[in-house]
């Protein structure tokens, strides 16, 4: 390797910090020196401002972009259900590690689960996807937008603000509070956010020589599944508004993607399921990146074609 000394942007939050860490230590080992990480803020940290009322796509990555293609660093590390799903100009993903949980869990004051909390109870998130789906089970409830960082979000689930909260458990199990999880919610009450659970390492791409070194840390099953998960939201032209999951996994060499979209206000959902055999047998290969892709567009064509898509889709349009 060069003398060249690696940059790496993250934002400042206990679980970015934490999760950048680890690849940092990795790409450190690799590149032979020690990595310097360097804290951006970004307009998703404004905790003032709905994320619905965000100025660019992407609030958790934009200001974390134009740092690296300003060349103030030279990798970034993100949650990768935080990255907008279209590709941005000069950057790619350069490795996807292996991933986390990809579960939902529901963090409650009193230990209680989602179906036994007291009718009324309020439950904090700003996800339309998490709300749409917690109406769904539990419509005598009440779901309020929350904001902040996972260890804010629980202490105010604490100081009694809210009854319950619905976070990502990779998240949980990153910083080491796992234990504050009462319920680990199903995939069949609750599929997560595409790519949830993942870490994206995006660099340059005219970078050459770190792109080859932090290949490396890419898992190509991790890779895979995330590629057609994301498709979905390429597929239904998803917002931060869409009410969207989605899952694939990856077994016997058969790929099953499977995806839900809903109204959180007409309390209406569509889940639709594929399940595909691979046709490369080298998860590396862009053929099989491909071939994920592909299925994902599908289960998101097919998602739009149901009246809830159709009305989804003109408000997007």
């Amino acid at each position: 390797m060069t003398n060249r000394v690696l940059k790496m942007g993250t934002r400042g939050s206990l679980l970015a910090r934490t999760q950048s860490g680890h690849v940092s230590t990795e790409v450190s080992e690799l590149w032979g020196s020690p990595v310097e990480e360097v804290i951006i803020r970004t307009e998703g940290d404004d905790t003032t401002t709905p994320l619905n009322a965000a100025t660019r796509p992407g609030v958790f990555v934009s200001s974390l972009r134009d740092a690296l293609l300003a060349g103030e660093v030279d990798f970034i590390v993100h949650s990768f259900k935080d990255l907008p799903s279209a590709p941005f100009e000069g950057i790619a993903v350069a490795a996807v590690p292996l991933r986390e949980d990809i579960r939902d869990v529901l963090v409650s004051r009193d230990g209680l689960g989602l179906m036994a909390l007291p009718a009324g109870a309020v439950v904090g998130t700003s996800s339309p996807r998490r709300a749409a789906r917690v109406l769904f089970a539990r419509p005598d409830l009440v779901v309020k937008p929350i904001r902040g960082n996972i260890d804010s979000r629980i202490a105010k689930v604490r100081a009694g603000e809210y009854d319950a909260t619905v976070l990502a458990a990779a998240g949980l199990n990153r910083i080491g509070l796992s234990g504050e999880a009462c319920e680990f919610l199903s995939l069949d009450l609750m599929l997560p956010a595409p790519a949830q659970g993942a870490l994206a390492v995006e660099c340059r791409t005219d970078d050459v020589e770190l792109l080859d070194v932090l290949a490396k840390l890419n898992d190509p099953e991790s890779r895979i599944v995330t590629t057609a998960e994301r498709a979905v939201l390429v597929g239904v032209a998803a917002t931060c508004a869409t009410a969207i999951g989605a899952v694939a996994e990856l077994e016997n060499e058969q790929l099953t993607v499977t995806a839900e979209l809903s109204d959180e206000n007409t309390n209406e959902h569509e889940r639709f399921s594929v399940a595909v055999p691979m046709v490369s047998d080298n998860y590396n290969g862009p053929q099989a990146l491909s071939e994920a892709y592909q299925t994902g567009l599908f289960v998101a064509a097919k998602l739009m074609e149901t009246e809830l898509g159709q009305r989804i889709g003109g408000k997007l349009g």
